[in-house]
């Protein structure tokens, strides 16, 4: 009688059997790719899996790792399984071992979800943003370069189609042509922490990682050590003094590897940074060419800067909405190597190392005051050594929301930088900027002081607002003699009135009141010495060795050279010898032209008028005398490689450049 033997028992023989035929089936058609033509090769890529070298645990915030295939009673479709890299059979009935998995140490990344790693020289850290993300845009203000807030009607729906068609269009890399199907995919990182310099350490910064994107099962795990089927090229995309965004078109799996180079002797420790990827824009991103920003003045301890135009409204309730959600921000660095030395281009490495070796502040506001009242973010930046040189960075900065920002685009979670800048303080404490008077409130620009001041602007505020408002109030007594309510044809004027008059008047006042002052150093020649007989800092008086006739009489005993245009300033702020920037002759030229001829108001002729009023540049292109609202072009960090801007972008910023009457260094 033949030996009984149980289903269970025949079963368990079976799946054995089984799984022995299917190993060599597998084994047979991993030799015959490996054997087959490049094309073959790739076209039997899309039925055959891979199997990986180690398990694979993905990360979740839900719970403790679980095993890739843990069920055994799940059975699996090929034709509708998406290949997710590792290898997984139709038949269910297979020990755990061998089951393939993607290896243990591959990120999982969520779209538009950064995740942070560290890593050592000469490492690879591999990510994989599996298909199932790359789900469609939810619509058409998703795609890149959203749609400026004051675009309508035909104008947007020319700028909504050329970006659907936009969308069609992936990168294929350098290593490929464009493609024209699948979704559009950015992979972009920034490097937040890098290693420590030695003394004999480059002052251009560490070594910079390296992007290696794959989009083939064959490349599972881009590097220098795998090269093969990259959609970038070979020797991967170095980041850019801590950024890289690389764009391609996919419609499967994208594999990700950063690379850390080798260290020589002068560099130790790590590298700290973050990956991200979207299907709606660079998470990261970076302006090589607008620093989106101006510098209004500077002192010897601190300088004013503003943003271009927020947005082309200055109606109260758009202006409140920027003082409660300003997503601008500003960073200062000493020049010469520091802290962000090589991740000059990275968001989070400038907000995590912002005041690590210094005491720098920033303060920042909304302000109306400069171009047609419309609202812009301005920084006053304290605690800087006078004569010193500074790196500057706007930034927009990252949170869980996209922010669309009128001129700026959109902003993905891991913020903005524009183009790094640099300025220089002033030497003397002759100097200091002053902003936000009450009265006076035009006023935003280094005005004439003394180290009794230096760190209390108030009380510098209160003397010069204070004569100001004393002088206005004794004008508006005699322009209330003025019929400023007689019918049109009884007025002074047809074509300027009484509001014309105390306008142009209170900024002419400011103006010659508060005179803008520049270092005793400084040797424009439109700058006007004041104070020449008073001793500078170092105790030494200006010109002491020129006692000629000609001196004296030309410069030292004449009022425009050895005294302030304002008594005040000498009797009770005592700045000692220093430099005016002189108030432009229009500003005169408008109040003799708004107010009434009663008042007696009339400018100096020349050679006079040359010691009290400066002259505009025809050019626009130097700032040669003062007026309310002056700001000076940056010096800009110049780009080898140079992206592509929007053309509304530059129509925003053109239009901010005139309607703040920009002036340059």
């Amino acid at each position: 009688m033949q030996p009984r033997i149980f289903k269970h028992v025949q079963l368990e023989r079976f799946v054995y059997v089984a799984a022995v035929c299917l190993l060599l089936i597998h084994t047979c058609s991993a030799t015959q790719l490996s054997s087959a033509s490049p094309a073959q090769a790739q076209a039997q890529a899309d039925h055959v899996a891979v199997e990986p070298e180690h398990e694979h645990f993905p990360e979740s915030d839900s719970g403790p790792p679980v095993p890739a295939a843990h069920n055994p009673t799940q059975f699996n479709d090929d034709s509708s399984e998406e290949q997710r890299g590792g290898y997984v059979p139709d038949f269910a009935y297979f020990a755990p071992g061998l089951l393939g998995r993607q290896a243990e140490d591959v990120g999982q990344l969520k779209k538009d979800t950064k995740m942070e790693k560290d890593i050592a020289p000469q490492t690879t850290v591999y990510f994989v943003l599996e298909k199932s993300q790359l789900e469609a845009r939810r619509d058409a203000s998703a795609l890149p370069y959203a749609l400026d807030a004051e675009d309508s009607g035909q104008v947007r729906e020319q700028k909504l189609a050329g970006r659907e068609a936009f969308a069609t269009i992936g990168a294929g890399g350098p290593s490929g042509p464009r493609q024209t199907s699948g979704n559009t995919v950015w992979v972009s990182a920034n490097t937040c922490q890098q290693p420590m310099p030695g003394n004999n350490a480059s002052s251009t910064g560490a070594p910079q990682l390296v992007l290696y994107v794959s989009t083939s099962a064959q490349n599972q795990k881009p590097g220098p050590e795998s090269t093969e089927n990259l959609v970038t090229n070979k020797t991967g995309i170095p980041f850019d003094n801590g950024y890289v965004s690389f764009e391609l078109n996919t419609t499967s799996d994208v594999y990700i590897g950063i690379s850390a180079p080798k260290l020589n002797d002068n560099w130790f420790g790590s590298w700290h940074f973050e990956v991200a990827a979207s299907t709606e824009g660079s998470y990261h991103s970076y302006n090589p060419t607008n620093p989106f920003l101006f510098m209004v003045d500077t002192d010897s301890e601190s300088t004013l800067f503003i943003t271009y135009n927020l947005t082309d409204s200055n109606r109260t309730e758009d202006v409140a909405k920027w003082n409660t959600s300003n997503p601008f921000a500003m960073y200062a660095f000493p020049a010469g190597r520091s802290p962000v030395t090589g991740m000059e281009n990275s968001y989070c490495a400038l907000k995590q190392n912002f005041n690590s070796t210094n005491n720098i502040t920033v303060d920042t506001t909304i302000t109306t005051k400069f171009g047609a009242d419309f609202p812009k973010s301005q920084f006053n930046v304290h605690n800087l050594g006078n004569a010193q040189t500074y790196n500057g960075y706007l930034v927009v900065e990252g949170n869980q929301e996209t922010v669309d920002l009128p001129g700026v685009g959109r902003v993905h979670g891991g913020g903005k930088v524009f183009q790094q800048f640099n300025w220089t303080t002033k030497a003397d404490d002759s100097c200091q900027v002053l902003t936000d008077l009450e009265f006076c409130d035009k006023v935003a620009y280094a005005v004439p002081s003394s180290p009794e001041f230096k760190f209390d602007d108030d009380k510098l505020k209160a003397l010069y607002d204070n004569k100001a408002k004393a002088y206005f109030k004794n004008f508006t007594n005699s322009l209330d003699q003025i019929a400023c309510d007689a019918p049109l044809t009884s007025q002074y004027s047809l074509a300027r009135d009484c509001t014309h008059c105390r306008e142009d008047y209170k900024t002419w006042l400011c103006s010659v009141l508060i005179p803008r002052c520049e270092d005793w150093t400084a040797n424009d020649s439109w700058l006007q010495p004041r104070n020449i007989n008073e001793p500078l800092p170092d105790g030494t008086t200006p010109f002491a060795s020129n006692m000629s006739a000609v001196f004296n009489e030309t410069q030292r005993e004449r009022f425009g050279y050895s005294k302030s245009r304002n008594p005040m300033i000498d009797e009770d702020i005592k700045p000692g010898p220093y430099k005016e920037m002189l108030p432009c002759e229009d500003l005169c030229f408008d109040i003799v032209r708004s107010c009434p001829a009663t008042l007696g108001f009339a400018c100096p002729d020349y050679p006079a008028r040359a010691l009290q009023y400066g002259t505009r540049d025809p050019a626009g292109n130097t700032l040669t005398c003062s007026f309310p609202g002056a700001v000076v072009k940056l010096n800009v960090k110049s780009s080898a490689s140079l992206s592509k801007v929007p053309s509304s972008s530059f129509a925003f910023v053109a239009s901010t450049l005139l309607a703040m009457l920009v002036v340059s260094l």
